[in-house]
């Protein structure tokens, strides 16, 4: 197994924990861990990859998201399936699966501005009105190059920095994280379906109060501040969320 890219490498356009999991996804489509092995242990990954246990255990909650593996407390990780199933249903269990999906995905950005918050935005992030806040416009493009949902965000000031090296594709908050040392805690999510304001049907082409899904998402940092929030239309039959449940433990 190779080791993850360091300064210089090709992949820095991803998170370290991103590129370790791809490492293991590989190892395991070739066999060097076939399908009933467990894989090395935390301790084992963090000396032969020389990355954080933090690291790791990110890479390996991805594998598991996957259904490539399976922890299980005191038994190690084992690997349960040489390849992820198929499917086209979008699935978000975690905050790296929103991740994944900005890295399926080519985020299209039409304006990028410092602007002061109106009342509504401010109230949603929550933020005081009034401040100003990095804020960018554009589409969120499929694979087969057309235009799946529309794509607001407002970043906090903090990070405006960052407002001229937005890659096409990756999330913008694992950016954040790697370029500001920081970390998104948690992802409040809300999810609700209307009609579509004018300038978004124009936008993604379809009939004015036509019915769409509305998305936004606040990214909170480990202190509960929101460090940045997207918000996203959708039209209604061309999308659609799926969320496993599973009884709690204990």
């Amino acid at each position: 197994m190779h080791h993850a890219n360091g300064p210089g490498g090709t992949a820095l356009s991803r998170p370290l924990y991103a590129q370790i999991e791809q490492q293991l996804r590989e190892a395991i489509a070739e066999g060097q861990y076939p399908v009933g092995a467990l894989l090395p242990t935390e301790a084992e990954l963090c000396d032969s990859l020389r990355v954080s246990r933090h690291t790791i255990r990110e890479a390996l909650r991805r594998l598991v998201e996957a259904g490539l593996v399976e922890r299980r407390q005191g038994a190690g990780t084992m690997v349960v399936a040489r390849e992820a199933p198929g499917g086209t249903v979008q699935s978000l269990r975690s905050i790296e699966s929103l991740f994944q999906y900005a890295a399926d995905t080519r985020l299209e950005i039409r304006d990028r501005r410092m602007a002061a918050l109106g009342a509504e935005d401010a109230a949603l992030i929550p933020a005081e009105a009034g401040e100003t806040w990095l804020h960018l416009q554009g589409l969120r493009i499929g694979q087969d190059g057309g235009a799946i949902a529309t794509a607001e965000v407002f970043i906090h000031p903090r990070f405006a920095a960052i407002a001229n090296a937005l890659p096409e594709r990756g999330a913008i908050y694992a950016m954040i994280e790697s370029r500001f040392g920081v970390e998104v805690a948690e992802v409040v999510q809300e999810i609700s379906a209307g009609p579509l304001p004018s300038r978004i049907a124009t936008a993604l082409g379809r009939k004015r109060r036509e019915v769409g899904m509305r998305f936004v998402r606040r990214y909170l940092g480990t202190d509960g501040a929101t460090l940045l929030l997207s918000r996203s239309w959708h039209p209604a039959e061309r999308f659609t969320y799926a969320m496993r449940l599973r009884r709690g433990e204990g």
